[in-house]
């Protein structure tokens, strides 16, 4: 599978038919952002963070009712911070932060969300490989490590992270025209997670473990 040129991204971004159109909105620097000769765009760092805080309610369990997502809130600390302003991520730190952009996919379109080398080097890691689903509306979620040993001052508007673009094929052979409806993520912009498993999967689980108490 073969992922799309950077053309081929602004093409898309340019379409005028809404069921092709990819969004990723706003772009400040559309050169800047997908270079030509490549095949990504840059993405850049929201203003809304969250910092995971020190547990005292002991390790999480899904079946602990620690899942719930009025509990997981409270692992996190929400800051906002506005352009020109900043946030230090310290050594072994690990926060959620959200991209600038706004995207939503297209049905015959999946993206993967790649860490820039850059901050690789300085020991910030981005969750790579991510993938986003057919359909995906809303502002990336990025998942930020620093691995180093100095702390990194982040700012809004930085460039973060960048998006490979591929076509998803239906079993004919054709673009696909059924993007995903029933992920927990799909249309949201809240960075808080709102469970482990599906529904399905954790109802198993459960009568194995009140099997096994």
């Amino acid at each position: 599978m073969s992922a799309l040129s950077t053309e081929a991204i602004v093409n898309r971004l340019n379409s005028p038919d809404l069921e092709t159109r990819l969004v990723v909105s706003p772009l400040l620097d559309v050169a800047g952002q997908a270079k030509p000769g490549q095949s990504s765009i840059d993405v850049g760092l929201g203003f809304d963070f969250c910092l995971v805080t020190a547990s005292s309610i002991g390790a999480i369990s899904e079946f602990d009712g620690l899942t719930q997502p009025r509990l997981l809130k409270e692992l996190y600390r929400r800051h906002y911070v506005p352009f020109g302003r900043s946030l230090v991520i310290h050594p072994h730190q690990f926060m959620l932060a959200q991209t600038l952009e706004y995207l939503r996919l297209p049905a015959d379109l999946m993206a993967y969300v790649v860490g820039r080398s850059t901050w690789g080097r300085l020991g910030l890691i981005v969750a790579t490989a991510v993938g986003i689903h057919p359909g995906f509306a809303g502002s990336l979620t990025l998942e930020l490590r620093n691995l180093g040993e100095a702390p990194i001052t982040l700012y809004p508007g930085q460039t973060i992270a960048q998006l490979f673009f591929h076509q998803v094929i239906d079993q004919n052979g054709n673009p696909s025209k059924t993007a995903a409806k029933n992920t927990q993520y799909v249309g949201t912009v809240d960075m808080v997670p709102q469970r482990l498993s599906s529904e399905l999967t954790h109802n198993v689980l459960e009568k194995l473990v009140r099997k096994h108490r």
